[in-house]
């Protein structure tokens, strides 16, 4: 295909025309077989305890030692917001934070 002469590359193109459109045709053919052969996987979805069992960690761990806890809450709603992660991510995160944030201000009334 001569790219250098815009003047025969024009031409060319005109001359194999209906061979490009033909191609193209096919590839889209190809392409959808391959798409109905290969449906997208479904979406695994979450139990409850997939969802249960890192509150019931995060409550341990907050419980245990308050700032570690904090920690663990932050990563998780950094890694929910850089990741794009679902809401559950999000929740988990919040509430480890705020169960680490509860412990913590009684450890320091017991402290008093």
């Amino acid at each position: 295909m001569p790219y250098k002469d815009p003047q025969r590359k024009w031409e060319w193109e005109q001359r194999h025309r209906g061979q490009r459109v033909a191609r193209r045709r096919e590839l889209r053919r190809i392409e959808a077989a391959r798409q109905a052969a290969q449906p997208a996987p479904p979406e695994a979805g979450i139990s409850g305890a997939a969802f249960v069992l890192p509150m019931i960690a995060g409550g341990v761990l907050a419980a245990h030692n308050p700032l570690l806890a904090m920690g663990a809450g932050g990563l998780t709603v950094y890694v929910a917001a850089a990741y794009k992660k679902d809401w559950r991510w999000w929740l988990v995160g919040l509430l480890l934070l705020v169960l680490a944030v509860y412990f913590l201000l009684n450890k320091k009334d017991e402290t008093k």
